[in-house]
C-alpha cells in the first residue's frame, strides 16, 4: 500500500478499535506507525476530526425547538405552518450546514491516488508481501489459464522464456480498482517465489514501455513492461542479472 492509498483509506477512519474485517484499514494504520510523514498527516487529520466534532457539540439547540416540533406534530394539517424560506431559518441550522459543507469540501480537495502504474505496482507487491492466496495450485499452465479466464482475469498472457524454466506452483485472481489482475506464481528453486502480475494496459494511465524497467519496491525487485494489450510486472527477491535470467 502506498502512502497516497493509505491516506485515502484513513480518511474513513473513526476513533475506536479498527474493524477486524477491513484489512485495508489495518494495513493503513500499520503504515502510519512506520511512516513518519504519513503518521504526522494522520495526527493532523484526527485533530481536525476532533475539532469539528467538538464545535458541532457546542451548537446549542434552541430551547423552544422541542415544544415547536411537538406542536407541529399535533396540529391539524390545515394549520401547519408553511416551511420558512432559507434566510429565515434558525442561525444554528445555518451554522451546522456551513460546518458540514466545509468538512465535505476538505475531504473532496484532498489528493487521491490515481490510476498511475506506480500505485498499481506497489499495491501488488505489498499484497504478496503481506499475504497472498492462490486460487489454484498446480504445475500445469493450461489449468492456471483456464481458472484465471473463468474468473475474468487475463488468461492470454505471454510467459517469458526465463520463467518457463522454473517450477510453476499455481495462480490467482486479484483486483486493482475493480480491474481483474492475473497472478502467476513460480518457485525459483529455493522455495523463494517469483510473481508475475498481468493487467490490461487500458486500466492504467501511464503503462510502462515494451523494454523492461527495473525498480525496487519494498523488499522485492520488479521488472515491468507492456506487451500488446497487457501490462506485466515480475516481482521477486533481488539478485544479479534479474532481467537476463527470468525474461
Amino acid at each position: 500500500m502506498t502512502r497516497a492509498e493509505a491516506q485515502r483509506v484513513l480518511l474513513l477512519y473513526r476513533p475506536g478499535p479498527p474493524e477486524t474485517g477491513d484489512p485495508d484499514m489495518l494495513e493503513a494504520l500499520e503504515l502510519a506507525k512506520r511512516d513518519p510523514e504519513l503518521g504526522q498527516w494522520f495526527d493532523q487529520h484526527r485533530a481536525f476530526q476532533k475539532t469539528v466534532s467538538a464545535r458541532l457539540q457546542q451548537i446549542e439547540v434552541p430551547a423552544h425547538l422541542r415544544t415547536s416540533l411537538l406542536a407541529r406534530a399535533q396540529a391539524p394539517a390545515t394549520l401547519l405552518t408553511p416551511p420558512q424560506p432559507t434566510w429565515r431559518r434558525p442561525f444554528w441550522l445555518a451554522a451546522a450546514v456551513i460546518v458540514l459543507a466545509a468538512c465535505l469540501l476538505g475531504l473532496w480537495l484532498r489528493p487521491r491516488a490515481g490510476d498511475e502504474f506506480a500505485n498499481y505496482r506497489a499495491r501488488m507487491v505489498s499484497g504478496v508481501l503481506r499475504e497472498y492466496q492462490m486460487d489454484i495450485k498446480t504445475n500445469d499452465m493450461r489449468l492456471v489459464r483456464q481458472d484465471l479466464g473463468s474468473r475474468g482475469a487475463p488468461a492470454d498472457y505471454v510467459v517469458p522464456r526465463g520463467l518457463e524454466r522454473l517450477h510453476l506452483t499455481g495462480g490467482g485472481r486479484l483486483t486493482w480498482r475493480n480491474n481483474p489482475v492475473a497472478m502467476v506464481c513460480f518457485d525459483r528453486g529455493d522455495n523463494r517465489m517469483l510473481y508475475l502480475f498481468v493487467l490490461k494496459r487500458s486500466a492504467i494511465n501511464d503503462p510502462p514501455p515494451g523494454t523492461p524497467r527495473l525498480a525496487k519496491v519494498n523488499e522485492l525487485l520488479t521488472a515491468s513492461w507492456t506487451q500488446g494489450d497487457e501490462t506485466y510486472v515480475l516481482a521477486g527477491p533481488e539478485e544479479p542479472g534479474f532481467v537476463q535470467k527470468y525474461l
